[in-house]
């Protein structure tokens, strides 16, 4: 029993000025395009969607053939030549290895080419047409997928990650691969039905440990008990890609029952439809943040006292308040500078403010390739004045002065076998560099656009962020397994940029008119 596996796994800001190009998959620090052995060699190990395809593939023993699989960072549009190369490439894989008996993909779910707006149902639509119709496709999306009808039309199984940091992927890979395998063997016949309210969260509100979205994933655990379902989905989307698509959506999945499906995902949508205000309540300014965590802050918490998640990540979504230590960093997540959301990772809006307000003892990444190599001719033990940050473009702040000592260099490179967002093991800074500044702060300069999602990214540059009063994380949710463990709090700001929480900002040109909250009176 043959099942292919193939992918193009991109989150898409169309709103970045960075394209997507050819040579963006083929450098990228995360893992770059990989053929064959190199595939499963990768991801064996993690706890990414592949890794659960794999575990299903030894459970029920067919094999698993990996064809192709191109990812990169979330930057901006996927540009045609990039898109037409490696699909082209992929797809010639997929009609000269077959025939196959089911196929397994790979694929973010937020993708836009500048060809193709809805690049993921393209992607699904090809992959039907060379396989044909009885052939069961499956694949396993992120829970920021923009999910359109065309997808789940050309697939039989979609499944969709239910956390958010998201600490699921395996989990949910291998239920998409159990459900195909049962599909292939005519125990089941899966059949999909997709609700697409026009109904937008902010990204503020998608974690999935806390209200609002705590009891809409519960929503839909619970719904998937219902007799006759096989699998139920809730995807928040993502506000930073300019598509029709763009918003919630819910799939439930049923043993050849299309009612039963489409009633069960109305019933998930609609609780969501009657909690549409609290999913876009605003948080703290940065002025805000910043001294309610100077306010607060007790002292450092020793290295290595943390409260620690099971290797699923679960505890993350149920740890409750009480059971955070007083002592510990306050932890900043920069939203407009969320590189997991596309961002350009050199924001200095907090570093701004904190210097006026005179608060010290902050721990921030900034991607400064060119300040990297000024200090690699300084070396370690140096003293350094520099101008980083703010470069990319400009909406995310002017650079900064910073003057201080180059404590440490490395190449980057670093791995975690802790939980981490979206379940990756391997990462790669880029040449990085430690400085401490003489005003009291510390900043590691990298030549890789890094998101804080791995508390190994600080300990292998000999920084305890432990130690710290404040750490500046470039996220919104992806960086909580890392940090919310040693964390005295987490505080959620919204700064200016290209992932800001404040949509307005944005001149949208392809999303749906009536959409809540750009229309208060849209209705369902």
């Amino acid at each position: 029993m043959k099942f292919a596996l193939l992918g193009i796994s991109h989150e898409t800001n169309t709103f970045s000025k960075i394209p997507a190009n050819y040579d963006q998959f083929k450098n990228s620090a995360r893992d770059g395009i990989l053929y064959g052995d190199k595939i499963l060699n990768q991801f064996r190990h993690s706890n990414y969607t592949i890794a659960g395809y794999m575990e299903a593939s030894e459970i029920y023993n067919f094999k698993l053939i990996p064809l192709m699989y191109a990812q990169t960072g979330p930057i901006g549009t996927i540009t045609k030549d990039a898109y037409d190369v490696l699909s082209s490439e992929m797809f010639e894989m997929l009609k000269s290895q077959g025939p196959w008996d089911a196929v397994l993909i790979a694929n973010h779910g937020a993708a836009v080419s500048e060809e193709f707006p809805d690049m993921d149902g393209k992607f699904c639509q090809t992959v039907r047409k060379i396989v044909g119709e009885d052939v069961p496709i499956g694949i396993t999306l992120d829970m920021h997928a923009n999910i359109s009808t065309a997808l789940i039309e050309h697939t039989d199984v979609c499944v969709v990650w239910r956390t958010c940091p998201h600490l699921d992927a395996k989990v949910r890979g291998k239920k998409c691969a159990d459900i195909i395998y049962h599909a292939v063997t005519k125990k089941i016949i899966p059949t999909q039905h997709i609700e697409t309210p026009p109904l937008l969260v902010n990204i503020v509100k998608q974690f999935t440990g806390e209200e609002p979205m705590k009891s809409l994933v519960d929503d839909c655990i619970n719904a998937n008990n219902n007799k006759g379902i096989l699998d139920t989905s809730i995807a928040e989307g993502y506000p930073y890609a300019d598509v029709e698509e763009m918003g919630m959506s819910w799939i439930a999945i049923s043993d050849n029952n299309r009612t039963l499906a489409e009633k069960t995902a109305k019933w998930m949508a609609n609780r969501a439809w009657e909690k549409r205000k609290e999913l876009n309540k605003p948080v703290l300014s940065i002025t805000e943040a910043l001294h309610e965590a100077d306010k607060k802050y007790i002292g450092p918490k020793p290295h290595g006292k943390e409260n620690p998640l099971p290797s699923d990540g679960s505890a993350l979504q149920v740890m409750p308040k009480s059971e955070h230590s007083e002592l510990g960093p306050y932890v900043l997540m920069d939203v407009g500078d969320n590189i997991g959301g596309g961002s350009s990772a050199d924001s200095t809006f907090i570093l701004h403010t904190a210097k006026k307000l005179k608060i010290t003892g902050i721990l921030q990444t900034i991607y400064d390739p060119d300040a990297v190599q000024e200090c690699l001719k300084s070396g370690i033990g140096s003293t350094v004045d520099l101008i980083v940050g703010g470069k990319t473009d400009d909406m995310h702040g002017d650079p900064i002065n910073i003057e201080g000592e180059i404590r440490n260099i490395s190449d980057g490179k670093f791995e975690d076998h802790r939980p981490t967002h979206g379940g990756f093991t391997y990462f790669d800074n880029g040449i990085s560099v430690r400085i401490d500044t003489n005003d009291g702060n510390t900043i590691l300069l990298t030549s890789t656009r890094s998101g804080n999602t791995s508390r190994e990214q600080m300990y292998s540059n000999g920084i305890k962020p432990e130690h710290y009063r404040i750490v500046i994380a470039k996220g919104v949710s992806s960086p909580r397994p890392a940090y919310q463990p040693i964390a005295a709090d987490i505080l959620i700001v919204n700064t200016p940029g290209v992932t800001t929480a404040d949509l307005s900002t944005f001149h949208y040109k392809r999303r749906r008119k009536i959409l809540y909250p750009f229309d208060l009176n849209a209705k369902y």
